[in-house]
């Protein structure tokens, strides 16, 4: 991938992560704060980068926000994924064993700009059949099927309105 191409999907991440942000902040006893490595000090992002050292690896896998309800107390890590990928499966994702090995209970927020525009994901659910590998001119890549668990963001979040969605799916489209 150029740096051009690094850059763009690098953007179009940053504006899933706003988004999925602003749609938690929007209930009233949900707070999101932002949480993963990027948000850290650079001093400490430049350290764990190349890191093999197992606590530099949970650090760099930090999920994007940790969402807590002040209501209830319920407290979730949330990673955020864009996704290009229309037909609902074979989600490029790299790493995502690493969540659960982390970060146990991270659910993942996959954006998209078709429907379903939000989907989410329980980490623990994920099984090995849903993962396949295979061979590409730069080694192998990992893909996601989660058709079988995936869920609607409702179903995390039932309060959040229906005009919070609509608005979020309006800026994908911006």
């Amino acid at each position: 991938m150029d740096e051009g191409d690094w850059n763009k999907n690098k953007l179009i991440g940053n504006i899933a992560e706003n988004i999925v942000e602003m749609m938690i902040n929007s209930m009233p006893d949900w707070k999101c704060n932002k949480f993963g490595v990027e948000t850290h000090i650079r001093d400490i992002k430049d350290l764990v980068r190349k890191s093999k050292n197992p606590i530099a690896i949970k650090i760099r896998k930090m999920p994007d926000f940790v969402a807590f309800n002040e209501k209830t107390g319920e407290t979730l890590f949330i990673e955020v994924k864009y996704s290009s990928n229309f037909d609902r499966k074979n989600y490029f994702i790299e790493y995502l064993e690493n969540y659960n090995k982390y970060w146990k209970g991270t659910k993942l927020i996959i954006v998209r700009s078709k429907k379903p525009h939000f989907l989410y994901i329980d980490l623990e659910k994920i099984k090995n059949s849903m993962r396949k590998i295979k061979a590409v001119d730069e080694g192998w890549r990992t893909t996601w099927d989660f058709r079988e668990i995936e869920q609607d963001i409702k179903d995390l979040f039932p309060d959040l309105k229906d005009e919070y969605i609509e608005e979020a799916i309006s800026r994908l489209k911006t």
